[in-house]
């Protein structure tokens, strides 16, 4: 069997501001493609599509919403086409940190909670196999900020929960999955500002710095300010 697998990570946006950077909007996903011929010349490909937007509100909180689409094709000898497809939408939350005092390296942990489907198709005839279900799944992944505010990330599993229904069938299947070192996984996130006071084209580093600027900052504010002297009548005589 001839085996081709091609998988590539990509996630776009105008080049701004580092990652981690507060209100910002955050940008990632993944695409992956694999195509598989038999020797019979049978055909299997497959694909998806994994896009996910949200806002940083602060140094370490992102909220937003992520989509997936896709589809498992097999194609045989005879021209049959049956594919399997799926979907899901939802929201996520992760936690981001840098790596001690590292400003290129950090850390996150994502949480998603995901309304997810599926259905078969075979040719022109109506859809069948029509199943709908929830998905819960938290992961750790590392980040590394290579500049432009572009990151690269990698995780490798973590613990998930999910219940999928067939339509018309009498009862769920429920399936809970702990990966942790059992995958591999990469993608690729770009923040940009939404007027931040911060502008773009700054390098790893850049929003460790501010942070350690905006603390002094805050400081000067926190410190009483010694009072004037009021000079008395008699020294204005």
């Amino acid at each position: 069997m001839k085996k081709l697998i091609l998988a590539f990570i990509a996630a776009g946006s105008i080049a701004t501001a580092n990652a981690q950077q507060p209100h910002s909007i955050l940008l990632y996903g993944d695409l992956g493609l694999q195509t598989v011929r038999s020797d019979t010349l049978a055909k299997t490909t497959d694909w998806h599509a994994n896009i996910g937007v949200g806002y940083q509100f602060n140094h370490n909180w992102t909220l937003g919403v992520k989509l997936m689409w896709g589809q498992d094709a097999f194609k045989s000898i005879t021209g049959d086409k049956n594919t399997e497809n799926n979907y899901s939408v939802g929201p996520f939350a992760r936690w981001s940190h840098y790596i001690g005092k590292s400003e290129t390296f950090f850390w996150y942990d994502q949480l998603d909670f995901d309304y997810m489907g599926g259905y078969h198709t075979n040719e022109g005839n109506p859809a069948t196999n029509k199943h709908t279900g929830i998905y819960v799944g938290l992961y750790p992944a590392i980040g590394i900020n290579v500049g432009h505010g572009m990151a690269l990330n990698f995780n490798v599993g973590g613990i998930n929960y999910m219940t999928d229904k067939i339509q018309g069938a009498p009862n769920s299947t429920n399936t809970f999955n702990f990966t942790w070192g059992t995958q591999f996984n990469v993608g690729v996130s770009r923040n940009f500002n939404c007027g931040h006071k911060m502008h773009s084209n700054h390098e790893p580093g850049d929003e460790v710095h501010r942070r350690k600027a905006d603390r002094m900052d805050d400081e000067d504010d926190a410190a009483p300010k010694p009072k004037k002297k009021q000079r008395s009548r008699d020294d204005d005589e």
